[in-house]
């Protein structure tokens, strides 16, 4: 545990300590990408001001803006297939960019800023348009807890709001979080507690935060592939961890979303981005001869992995660190 939070504390006052260095002009931004170098990079959700406290992963539309401007000025951008098919000047640093979980506001937020700066991006999509769904769990779950009662009962379990600093989250008696229990139980489960969820009027208020959890329907998700800036690729059907899944199943969650995704965009599927980056060695094969040429992880999981060519890495954006950390982080591949 102090080590822990030794290790915390050191990080900190390195970022601390780089962020200082700009600020005194002894180190320059425009600086750090000058050597040659690769990097994919994630992205999720955009909105107007850069709200964390509902969706830690989510970022304003202007400093999106502001990063594709700096990427765009010293990098080249590229496409996913370009990256894989290492088709890029190899003196400079090389960036593809992607996006996670086909939010609407990519749409609205994401899709200008790429085609004012001819920058590609390829964005993982789920199923859920095929099955009516305008959210996934997850981002469920982030909403009904902050609109929900202190406790709430999912298929005979309790589970109580607790709070942590600034994030508040559901955990039963054996201190076992409700997130985990829908990250790693059958899909039943998950249709249980958002119907416990809605039966006790937490989604009452959802459309208010209607930017955080709304997903891109059927047309939007044409229109958004028809931009020569955007790929898809397949995000899992429903966004279950494929990990933990018995293989048919998780196989069956790959072959529907890129089904769905190939009818909407009457375009071929051929990238894969596993959902929470979980995967494993018999599913890298079954997805390969399912056709998908291009698959990403978040961090390699598996000892060989660094050396399997349809496998890469990402590095996702953090929107808490000062934009000169950032691409510190891009460069270095960690943070």
């Amino acid at each position: 545990m102090l080590s822990r939070i030794t290790h915390k504390i050191a990080g900190q006052a390195q970022l601390l300590a780089n962020d200082f260095l700009f600020f005194a002009g002894w180190r320059k931004a425009e600086k750090i990408m000058g050597e040659p170098g690769r990097r994919i990079l994630l992205y999720h959700g955009l909105d107007n001001i850069g709200e964390k406290k509902l969706n830690s992963r989510f970022l304003s539309a202007a400093r999106f803006e502001s990063q594709i401007q700096f990427l765009s000025q010293h990098t080249q951008i590229v496409s996913l297939d370009d990256y894989f098919l290492e088709k890029f000047d190899k003196q400079r640093f090389t960036v593809a960019i992607t996006f996670d979980d086909g939010y609407r506001n990519n749409l609205h937020h994401a899709l200008p800023v790429l085609e004012k700066y001819a920058a590609h991006a390829t964005f993982f999509l789920t199923g859920a348009a095929d099955h009516g769904a305008t959210w996934l769990w997850m981002d469920f779950l982030d909403v009904v807890t902050r609109l929900a009662p202190p406790k709430i009962d999912v298929g005979g379990r309790l589970f109580y709001k607790k709070k942590w600093r600034r994030t508040q989250y559901f955990m039963d008696a054996d201190g076992r979080r409700l997130v985990d229990w829908a990250r790693h139980s059958p899909w039943s489960f998950v249709q249980k507690m958002e119907k416990a969820f809605i039966e006790a009027g937490a989604w009452e208020r959802a459309e208010t935060l209607s930017e955080y959890w709304a997903l891109l329907s059927s047309p939007e998700i044409k229109q958004l592939t028809d931009s020569p800036y955007v790929s898809i690729g397949a995000h899992g059907y429903t966004h279950q961890d494929l990990a933990y899944l018995p293989l048919e199943e998780a196989i069956r969650e790959l072959f529907d979303c890129k089904t769905v995704l190939e009818k909407i965009s009457r375009k071929p599927v051929d990238a894969l981005a596993y959902p929470f980056g979980a995967y494993t060695p018999a599913l890298l094969d079954a997805a390969e001869k399912m056709g998908f040429t291009k698959q990403l992880a978040v961090d390699f999981i598996f000892p060989n992995d660094q050396a399997d060519q349809r496998l890469r890495e990402r590095l996702t954006i953090n929107p808490y660190i000062s934009q000169a950390n950032q691409w510190l982080a891009v460069k270095h591949g960690r943070y």
